[in-house]
């Protein structure tokens, strides 16, 4: 006991002596003792930890592109680990009918464990900016850092090393792509901005344009149906040539004549995304790259109205055109100015070209690009050329065979005493599908003595039979009757000159 007492005695004496010769010593020697033991402690804590982690960001080093890990992450574990999960986010579909169940996802900083072949995986998703995650097994692990995006991190044993990266993680990616291909929705995506930042959101979307129902010339159906097949199956084609697997469609016309509608039935014909590109929420050249290259294959990338922007392109090119002719050493740069509530946004032409057609363009396959415009005579040839938009696409005014189409898929009928007449009428007269189309709907007159009349059906089905076909007749009679008076008027105010 009192050999015991001794020893202690000492070893105070021991610290007491080195304390004071710590004191005594320069601060240069203190720091750099610091130094040296902040270097080597997390070398000594790796040396006996027997964890090792994997971290999986939202986005790349830069935060240019989204990490393609992070969602297959996200949906393994929704499908695999929601039972170890104690706090869950509920979200219901935008389109309810058809689902009215919630969605069930993992909230934001906690800890799951997954089971895989007799080893366990832990798995945290943190926060944007985490700070204060509280003690886990993952959070006593060095290598905290503040103010990062979202990321999941993978937590495992040393010994299930080569298990994780040959095995596991292989098959959280082949998860993810069954359940995608599985749970396959088309999605409309659109550019927002927030705190300064462009990023997608999107909507379920399934439209309902086919390409039978397209109020336009069948031949020229037909040719864009051949198009799009063989540019769907198109990649060894462009594979053998060096190009990218991309291909450009401009779509002009007259307002309603049916551009937007093309481009649902392509989605729908291709089964593809639709992303709706708003290019006067971007504020520069980097900033569409960035949602260019968050854009995922098998997709449409629509500019509606390119001809709203393309003037101020076109503009200030014949402007600093001009310039160079009085000197300017004929260099120009071509800017579209947008306002902003905030500050001033610029897209350069070059900008949009490298989205279209550039290096850029090289970073994915698969893709559709679509501009519409109802002044294809404004457009820069620059972007309309050959390559660039490889199909040009003309939706006209509505003529005879168009008109037969619709009434065929608006009243169901493929002939009609007066067809010859609105026949004549459209040829002299420029009436878009869409009025057309107007004068062809019963407004839901139909529908309501349609289900009044199958209440009866149980009574006199022949009798019905025969009442349902009148009801469609004499719709059709009062349609047919609404678009004669319409075509005629507009024949007047085509005849008929302005005043001065």
């Amino acid at each position: 006991m009192a050999l015991s007492v001794e020893k202690w005695v000492g070893f105070g004496s021991a610290m007491a002596g080195f304390g004071l010769l710590w004191s005594r010593m320069p601060e240069h020697v203190h720091e750099e003792t610091r130094y040296i033991i902040s270097s080597l402690a997390p070398m000594v804590m790796s040396y006996f930890n027997p964890y090792e982690q994997i971290t999986i960001s939202e986005y790349g080093e830069e935060r240019f592109q989204r990490n393609k890990m992070f969602d297959a992450v996200s949906t393994y574990l929704t499908s695999t680990c929601l039972d170890g999960a104690r706090k869950l986010k509920a979200e219901l579909r935008h389109n309810s009918k058809d689902d009215p169940l919630p969605r069930i996802i993992m909230d934001e900083d906690q800890e799951v464990v997954d089971n895989f072949d007799g080893a366990r995986m832990w798995w945290r998703l943190y926060p944007r900016s985490a700070k204060n995650l509280g003690r886990t097994v993952i959070s006593y692990l060095p290598g905290d850092v503040d103010d990062e995006p979202r990321r999941y991190r993978l937590v495992f044993h040393k010994r299930h090393r080569q298990l994780v990266l040959d095995t596991y993680l292989p098959r959280v990616v082949d998860q993810w792509r069954e359940l995608i291909a599985k749970n396959r929705q088309r999605t409309l995506f659109t550019n927002y901005v927030v705190d300064g930042k462009s990023n997608w959101s999107s909507v379920p979307f399934n439209p309902p344009a086919k390409f039978d129902m397209l109020a336009m010339d069948h031949a020229k159906k037909t040719e864009i149906l051949n198009d799009l097949r063989s540019f769907r199956e198109g990649k060894e084609n462009h594979s053998k040539v060096g190009k990218a697997w991309k291909r450009g469609y401009l779509l002009h016309g007259p307002p309603g004549t049916g551009k937007s509608t093309m481009i649902g039935a392509m989605a729908n014909f291709l089964d593809y995304d639709v992303y709706d590109l708003d290019l006067t929420s971007v504020k520069d050249n980097s900033e569409l790259r960035k949602l260019f290259l968050d854009t995922t294959d098998k997709s449409i990338i629509v500019i509606e109205d390119i001809d709203a922007i393309e003037v101020e392109l076109t503009t200030n090119r014949k402007d600093k055109k001009a310039a160079n002719e009085d000197g300017n050493n004929g260099k120009h740069h071509v800017v579209v100015e947008l306002s902003n509530n905030t500050e001033k946004s610029k897209v350069t032409l070059s900008g949009l070209l490298g989205f279209v057609d550039g290096l850029w363009s090289a970073c994915g396959s698969e893709r559709i690009f679509v501009f519409t415009t109802n002044h294809v005579d404004r457009l820069d040839p620059a972007l309309t050329r050959r390559g660039r938009m490889d199909s040009h696409i003309e939706l006209s005014y509505c003529r005879f065979e168009a008109f037969k189409m619709l009434a065929k898929t608006y009243l169901d009928i493929t002939e009609h005493s007066q067809f010859d007449e609105i026949g004549r009428l459209l040829e002299e007269t420029n009436t878009t599908p869409a009025e057309v189309a107007y004068n062809l709907m019963p407004f839901g007159k139909r529908d309501s003595e349609i289900d009044r009349l199958l209440d009866e059906i149980d009574g006199a089905s022949a009798d019905v039979a025969n009442n349902l076909t009148r009801v469609k007749k004499r719709d059709a009679d009062n349609c047919l009757a609404g678009l004669l008076e319409t075509l005629k008027k507009a024949k007047l105010e085509y005849a008929t000159p302005p005043m001065d």
